[in-house]
């Protein structure tokens, strides 16, 4: 894909259709969509685009979420000329004002002088791994080589007088990484970047479509089925996008990034009785092992994925990747041994126990994947099985506390 990345910064992900879900979300979803893109000059094609999503409208103006690279052009730099494109008024092209963009996380807010038919709700949760999830855009193919949308008539207002239809497709979770990202298994191809990841059942937005593993693609390859990441509007994700002058609508069910508590708005209840301090390092934990496993996650996906011989020539891209991420663990690491500390202090007779064997799981995990980056794609040690076993237990005796006494 390096050639054509180039070209097209918009189009990095879209989906293979699906009929539209029977769910109450769908008009919220597809009302909310917006073709964002700009013209370009290439013998192929005439158009680079990537899709958004209305999170705040008004009768005077809508702010769309999308992706930073989107409205970039090849070389990194503000797009010219962006224009979007509603699916009620396919032959309409609105103007595109760049609200506030960012390369990492890489995501942008832009907004159109006209309003949006719905807005979307952000959920306050991370979806678990392994859970539905749904993905809806204007990918490539069906928006450039079926439809024939990426004609030069595309550019024209009001000269186009085709359909833009959102194309519905839907995958798993792979791994939720926190607030970093979350990787998903889903057919993807050109197109959707920029576009929503969202909850199946009730249409609550998770995420941000951005990428896949970086130097997995090369060009001419089917669409990808593994290892695509969405940035979760959760966390910096949330603080980018919730800003002046927009206002996001939050599902109010959510709950927090998951550790190894029962999820819910209600989260810290055992946590009630005993001491504030207590309660302030139960959550500590709880939110710190629950980014540290997401990681852990993560590096030993990367690992398993260039052990395989098709896959082998990845290291070289996956690898400062890897080692960035144990580095994050080293961090999480040392502020889960300074929550346990306060823990000790609170004399929290209960959770200091399984609260110790928990970190002192983390740390020998922490040290294992530290190698583990060091030499990506080496064989598994015999050891790394009775590892997760250990963090597996001591995460199931720290749910089994009942409260901070």
């Amino acid at each position: 894909m390096r050639g054509l990345t180039l070209l097209l910064a918009g189009l990095l992900i879209g989906v293979v259709p699906a009929a539209a879900p029977a769910s109450p979300a769908y008009d919220q979803l597809a009302g909310s969509l917006a073709l964002i893109g700009y013209p370009v000059s290439d013998a192929k094609l005439t158009i680079a685009f990537g899709t958004g999503f209305c999170v705040s409208t008004s009768a005077a103006k809508s702010y769309f979420v999308t992706a930073n690279h989107v409205i970039s052009d090849g070389l990194g730099n503000t797009a010219k000329n962006l224009f979007a494109i509603l699916p009620k008024s396919p032959s309409q092209r609105y103007k595109v004002t760049v609200v506030r963009h960012s390369t990492v996380p890489d995501l942008a807010i832009v907004s159109i002088d006209a309003p949006c038919e719905a807005t979307v709700k952000v959920s306050q949760d991370i979806p678990d791994n392994n859970a539905d999830i749904g993905i809806v855009g204007f990918p490539y193919v069906e928006v450039c080589e079926q439809a024939g949308l990426c004609s030069p008539k595309l550019l024209l207002p009001g000269d186009h007088k085709g359909q833009l239809i959102p194309v519905w497709g839907k995958g798993s979770v792979d791994q939720a990484s926190g607030t970093s990202y979350i990787m998903y298994e889903g057919s993807t191809d050109h197109g959707n970047s920029g576009g929503p990841l969202y909850d199946l059942k009730n249409g609550v937005v998770y995420g941000v479509v951005v990428d896949i593993i970086p130097g997995y693609a090369d060009e001419g390859l089917p669409p990808q089925t593994t290892y695509n990441r969405a940035i979760p509007l959760l966390g910096p994700g949330f603080s980018f996008v919730n800003g002046a002058p927009v206002t996001v609508a939050l599902d109010a069910t959510g709950g927090s990034v998951r550790g190894f508590m029962n999820a819910g708005a209600d989260r810290y209840k055992n946590a009630a009785l005993g001491s504030a301090s207590c309660r302030r390092a139960w959550r500590d934990l709880d939110e710190g092992y629950g980014e540290w496993a997401q990681l852990h996650g993560r590096i030993v996906s990367y690992a398993a994925f260039v052990r395989q011989p098709a896959h082998e020539g990845r290291k070289a891209q996956l690898q400062p990747l890897t080692v960035e991420l144990s580095g994050h663990e080293a961090t999480l690491s040392s502020k889960l041994r300074a929550a346990l500390k306060a823990l000790e202090a609170s004399k929290a007779t209960t959770i200091v126990g399984p609260a110790s064997e928990l970190v002192d799981a983390v740390d020998a995990g922490t040290a294992d994947d530290a190698s583990l980056a060091a030499s990506l794609g080496a064989p598994a040690k015999p050891g790394e099985e009775q590892l997760a076993k250990r963090l597996d237990k001591a995460a199931e005796d720290m749910d089994s506390v009942t409260a901070c006494i």
